[in-house]
């Protein structure tokens, strides 16, 4: 394990109530005694980066852990983006060749909870070329960068989920509590129904369950079955003819506006040793699929499946299925939402140890259609509800909460994807979670860095409005408090994958921030920012912060800056650079300013470091998510 220099370390656990317990770590001692319900709660003096050491827990038994680190401890959390692994990102193959024993990552396992845990499933591993890939890439990314910088051992207690709000992880005492104005606002308005819930106690809790449970069964029962399980299997076996069909190589998505099932076909020749493959692996399919051998189903993956948009199938094939030469494999594999297909490296689509990436076959199928609001004789929405990882506190509850007290230097988060809707209440509720987990902590007001929305979707020079927008502005705004910061990656997102393999940038942005704020490091870490303006002539002359060396990736003029007057209508300003100044040209009375406020601008505006200007705006027109809140 890791544990954090510089402040004491906090070590608890639970045995006998009245029992003398006694820690031992890097040549310091300390002793109480269990509580009335065996509780004990220690904290180690401050130790300096070093080790390894032994932990050593005396009470009536006595527990040692071997290999503790003392260095710099972080927390990453969020969404898929922050869960997102090695495996499947950028830079995979370099990162693993540098691994470094002393960056070691602690993966919660995942878990919904209606009520605060004690503890969490996981361990520590160590990094190592045979470990890495299963490591939350952007994480790791962050944690290799300081580890350069700093030469001390690293520790990330990696905690997320895919496709999760904001609301999830947060203390449920921020909805509850009435007292406050801005939190009573949180719960009027944000959960409805649900801060009925959160209020009322266990016994109302237990009866929301119930009735999600119920809507659950339902939806399996009558809606998306209904799509998946239709469809002829005819095609899944040898003799069927897919000779028009399209060839192509894994990985193989969709298009990006489809929704819907794809077919898949793929023939292998085996010799009787290979023959005797007990598992077929296909990487994560996103969203669903079912996997044929031989005409013979063999697994398929659905809504039951936890993260099963990037979950890896791996399905067990029968004894006596495959046999020696021709065989086929088929699958249906179906999106029901964004972007979808088969997300994985090459490598990773295999035949016992055969790699079977290249000669896939593959046809569009059906369309999805979404299901209807639940009224009489229709298909009933997804639900959602306390047992859901969309829950509110839910995932606060059961992966993070059981960690505080941990000492820790700070924590990084990458999420809001899931939040874009309500971007403008955004910037309170992640300043309230943040609030939630410094109390909880109880160490005092810790560095928290954001990854601001990469650029995403596809890009509309006529779109001057965006939710996408709005929420990196509300992420920007609460980087702006008292320590926080965001990371700005507005320039290596992929307009058809929600998903940017980049991680090792993202990670390292977050780093910069944490190696200036943190550990003093005399290095820029964030891009130019809006400092201030002024209109004159047929000029507007934006004067820019962090400018050092300010042009453009290109080499071309500056893009993405948007001019409005008197009558509120947008449009595209030609613009200069003039040393830390951007020269806006205007042909009225235009006075307002946007920069990058649309989904996917194409910016190319940069500092001397290649860190890309942060999205800004200069109006104070209403924003569209503002009817959300």
């Amino acid at each position: 394990m890791v544990v954090q220099r510089g402040k004491p370390v906090n070590i608890w656990g639970w045995d006998s109530p009245g029992q003398k317990v006694t820690v031992s770590l890097g040549g310091k001692s300390v002793s109480s005694t269990a509580d009335a319900n065996g509780k004990f709660m220690l904290a180690v003096p401050k130790l300096t980066a070093g080790g390894p050491y032994t932990l050593e827990v005396t009470g009536s038994t006595t527990v040692k852990v071997s290999d503790v680190l003392v260095g710099e401890v972080w927390v990453c959390s969020g969404q898929s983006n922050m869960e997102w692994i090695l495996a499947n990102s950028m830079f995979r193959e370099e990162t693993k060749k540098a691994a470094d024993p002393s960056v070691r990552m602690f993966t919660v396992t995942k878990r919904v909870s209606q009520q605060p845990e004690v503890d969490v499933v996981g361990s520590w591993i160590p990094s190592a070329a045979n470990s890495v890939d299963s490591f939350s890439a952007v994480g790791l990314a962050f944690a290799n960068k300081l580890r350069r910088e700093l030469n001390v051992p690293i520790g990330m207690i990696h905690t997320s989920w895919g496709g999760t709000p904001a609301e999830a992880w947060t203390p449920g005492y921020i909805f509850a509590d009435a007292g406050s104005a801005t939190q009573g606002s949180l719960l009027n308005n944000m959960l409805g129904p649900i801060s009925n819930v959160l209020a009322a106690g266990t016994k109302n809790m237990d009866s929301a369950i119930k009735d999600y449970q119920a809507k659950v069964d339902v939806y399996q029962q009558r809606a998306l079955p209904q799509f998946l399980g239709q469809i002829d299997t005819g095609w899944t076996r040898g003799d069927f003819n897919d000779s028009q069909w399209e060839k192509g190589s894994m990985p193989i998505t969709f298009d990006a506006n489809f929704d819907g099932g794809y077919y898949f076909r793929r023939k292998v020749t085996l010799t009787a040793s290979q023959a005797s493959a007990k598992v077929l692996s296909l990487g994560a399919i996103d969203d669903f699929d079912r996997t044929f051998v031989n005409g013979t189903e063999v697994g398929r993956t659905d809504m039951k499946t936890l993260n099963f948009w990037e979950s890896p199938r791996s399905y067990q094939i029968p004894a006596g299925l495959l046999h020696e030469g021709e065989n086929t494999i088929a699958v249906f594999a179906y999106d029901t939402g964004g972007a979808g297909g088969f997300t994985s490296t090459p490598n990773t689509i295999k035949l016992g140890d055969l790699v079977i990436a290249s000669d896939w076959r593959f046809m569009k199928g059906e369309v999805y259609r979404p299901v209807a609001p639940e009224v009489a004789g229709q298909q009933p929405q997804s639900p959602q509800g306390a047992n859901s990882p969309n829950f509110p506190c839910a995932l606060y509850n059961g992966m993070l909460a059981p960690l505080a007290p941990y000492s820790i230097k700070g924590a990084i988060w990458y999420q809001g994807e899931s939040n874009a809707g309500k971007a403008v209440q955004y910037a309170t509720l992640l300043s309230e979670m943040i609030r939630g987990w410094r109390k909880d902590f109880g160490q005092g007001n810790f560095s928290f860095y954001t990854a601001q929305l990469a650029n995403f979707m596809a890009p509309n020079r006529d779109q001057f409005d965006s939710a996408w927008a709005e929420l990196r502005n509300s992420q920007d705004i609460v980087g702006q408090e008292p320590n926080g910061g965001t990371a700005t990656i507005i320039d290596i997102g992929d307009d058809k994958d929600i998903h940017p393999r980049n991680k090792r940038d993202v990670g390292e942005r977050l780093a910069r921030i944490a190696l200036r704020k943190d550990y003093g490091k005399k290095i820029e870490w964030q891009g130019p920012r809006f400092k201030s303006m002024s209109a004159k002539g047929d000029e507007i002359t934006i004067m820019m912060d962090h400018a050092a060396g300010l042009k453009t990736a290109d080499g071309q003029e500056p893009r993405c800056f948007a001019i409005a007057g008197f009558d509120k209508k947008w449009k595209w300003a030609s613009a200069r650079i003039e040393g830390n100044k951007i020269i806006l040209k205007r042909t009225g009375d235009e006075a307002m300013v946007r920069y990058a406020w649309q989904d996917n601008p194409p910016v190319n505006l940069i500092n001397s470091d290649g860190l890309p200007a942060m999205p800004f705006r200069t109006d104070s027109l209403p924003l569209i998510t503002r009817s959300n809140r």
